[in-house]
């Protein structure tokens, strides 16, 4: 990862644009595209209902613009090679859920430039035993 970068943030601002769905016929109630330059599209639909399960087929659709803006971030080789690192440990332990025990953690870390590679190796104890009756 290098160590200036580019990310977008939402400034809060946003514009709503509604439509009516009959079937497949679509209907505008607003006209225009979002006046931002750089934004994030949202959409959401309501099916109208009489009973609990009987809808009618209009559908309410939503589109929702917000507003992001770009900003650029340099990080010092220490702040890169925690966030890195802690980025790899959390996905880590999404993919590897039953782990007993971590015994051991390597870091290796490579230097080129503005960028860093982190390389995290981890040692873990794991039960993989499972118990069988024996017959004879």
């Amino acid at each position: 990862m290098s160590l200036k970068q580019e990310i977008e943030e939402k400034t809060g601002k946003e514009e709503k644009h509604y439509a009516i769905l009959i079937n497949n016929f679509k209907i505008n109630l607003s006209k225009g595209v979002p006046k931002f330059e750089k934004y994030d599209t949202i959409n959401t639909s309501k099916k109208l209902k009489i009973f609990s399960n009987f809808y009618f087929p209009i559908e309410i659709a939503i589109t929702t613009y917000e507003e992001l803006e770009s900003k650029q971030i340099t990080y010092t080789q220490e702040q890169l090679k925690e966030k890195l690192i802690t980025d790899i440990q959390n996905r880590l332990k999404e993919q590897i859920s039953n782990i007993d025990k971590i015994v051991n953690t390597q870091i290796n870390e490579k230097k080129e430039g503005d960028t860093i590679e982190i390389e995290v190796i981890y040692e873990v104890l794991e039960n993989i035993g499972t118990n069988e009756k024996i017959v004879f």
